[in-house]
């Protein structure tokens, strides 16, 4: 979610302002919502009707604020294509004084956005300049849960992960969509509605509201800003995360996560499937073969591949001149730091990937099987790979997670890495009994 407070006068040099596209109208007690006649936002009219003022009065309620008799202009796009388009700008909403611009059927963005309209009309002045860092902060702190999770668990998460920015940083920027700009994959907007949500906690609203509008911490709330991030510190230091939370907050924010999945009760590698230890054949050669591609070395019992890092070229190195038909192959592959995958060959035309992307069975062909939550997350994994009866199945980690039917072409045992490096360990091969 997106949002930007921009100045009345975006309109004046269009040939179209919005009044002269969204043609319809209808009224509530503080609202003038506008809509495209026949339009998919007029289809939801009469429930935005009643949502926006609730809506309001939440808003009203939470900042304390019920003196509040301004009308609001509500328009209603189809989508945030529609919204961009005609309010020129590249926002998913859009508010300024007075007026807010919405795609019809985001709840959570239509609330955002009437907060930054009611806030405008807070009556405390004061004299530090406020950064939008402030503004979008209040909106998220009066929703608490955005996109379902809550403003102090995201915070809490930038500040384990270490890209929580100090208070004093966020009140020398006066850009606060250039410094979003700057940290990718840090979530602003929550950092500040967990901000503003923890003074509400711990001063109240009407000296939140002060400072808000430009008091300083000193004059608002008594302490000075360091002793106010200590108490907010504090604060989400007591936070819990879920481990499924905590796996949805790296997904977010762009790095490797690896969710649970059901397993059902076939689904699990037991000993019984995996059949005697004596059946397997350790690939412990003295020699093995590279594709050319990185490079590969052993490490006493361990094979330790490179792959090129500026490509996406696979470094490969088979392990045995034996060729398999039906059989079981396992390794453990140990992805180094930022390593993008590894896969466990039985030839061309059956491999078992696991990759940033998630996890795949693929052929000559291309992949033919895919997981997205099972993917490499720079962790230790069991990979096992099974082909009987011209069908391939990959369990990772003792969980049954890829199958499809594959060519049963008798092949080498290979191993491979994509962009890093991976060492792997316990390499075997089992043929089973006929």
């Amino acid at each position: 979610m997106q949002t930007l407070l921009f100045a009345a006068a975006l309109f004046a040099s269009d040939p179209f302002h919005p009044d002269d596209i969204l043609t319809g109208v209808v009224k509530t007690d503080h609202f003038v919502i506008r809509f495209r006649e026949g339009s998919r936002a007029e289809a939801s009219v009469d429930r935005v009707m009643v949502a926006a003022e609730a809506d309001l009065a939440r808003i009203l309620a939470r900042l304390e604020f019920p003196q509040f008799s301004e009308t609001i202009t509500l328009y209603l796009y189809d989508d945030v294509v529609e919204l961009r388009k005609i309010t020129q700008t590249q926002s998913d909403g859009v508010s300024v004084t007075r007026t807010s611009h919405v795609p019809h059927d985001n709840d959570q963005t239509r609330l955002h956005e009437l907060v930054h309209v009611v806030a405008e009309f807070l009556p405390e002045k004061g004299d530090e300049p406020r950064s939008l860092f402030f503004a979008e902060g209040i909106a998220n702190a009066v929703l608490e849960h955005v996109h379902g999770i809550h403003v102090h668990s995201v915070a809490a998460f930038e500040m384990r992960r270490g890209m929580l920015p100090s208070l004093d940083e966020l009140h020398r920027d006066p850009d606060f969509y250039g410094w979003l700009a700057r940290h990718p994959g840090v979530n602003g907007y929550d950092i500040g509605g967990s901000y503003v949500l923890h003074l509400f906690e711990t001063y109240g609203v009407k000296k939140t509201r002060r400072y808000y509008k430009g008091a300083s911490a000193k004059e608002a709330f008594g302490k000075s800003l360091a002793d106010v991030e200590k108490g907010w510190h504090a604060r989400l230091a007591k936070v819990q995360l879920r481990p499924g939370l905590e796996q949805l907050l790296r997904e977010r924010s762009g790095q490797p996560a690896q969710f649970t999945k059901y397993v059902e009760p076939d689904g699990l590698l037991t000993p019984q499937l995996l059949g005697p230890p004596a059946e397997w054949t350790a690939l412990k050669p003295k020699q093995a073969t590279g594709n050319g591609v990185g490079s590969f070395a052993r490490d006493g019992d361990a094979w330790v591949l490179e792959g090129p890092r500026d490509s996406g070229d696979w470094a490969e190195c088979v392990l045995s001149d034996a060729t398999y038909g039906d059989a079981w192959v396992k390794c453990r592959a140990e992805p180094v730091g930022d390593c993008f995958g590894v896969k466990l060959i039985l030839g061309p035309k059956c491999q078992a990937l696991l990759i940033g992307g998630g996890s795949f069975i693929y052929t000559d062909i291309g992949g033919i099987a895919h997981d997205a939550d099972v993917k490499c997350a720079g962790k230790p994994v069991d990979i096992v790979l099974r082909r009987v009866g011209g069908k391939a199945t990959v369990w990772f980690d003792g969980v049954k997670v890829l199958e499809a039917n594959v060519p049963g072409d008798a092949a080498p045992v290979s191993i491979g890495v994509v962009q890093g490096s991976a060492k792997f360990t316990d390499v075997a091969v089992r043929v089973p009994k006929s």
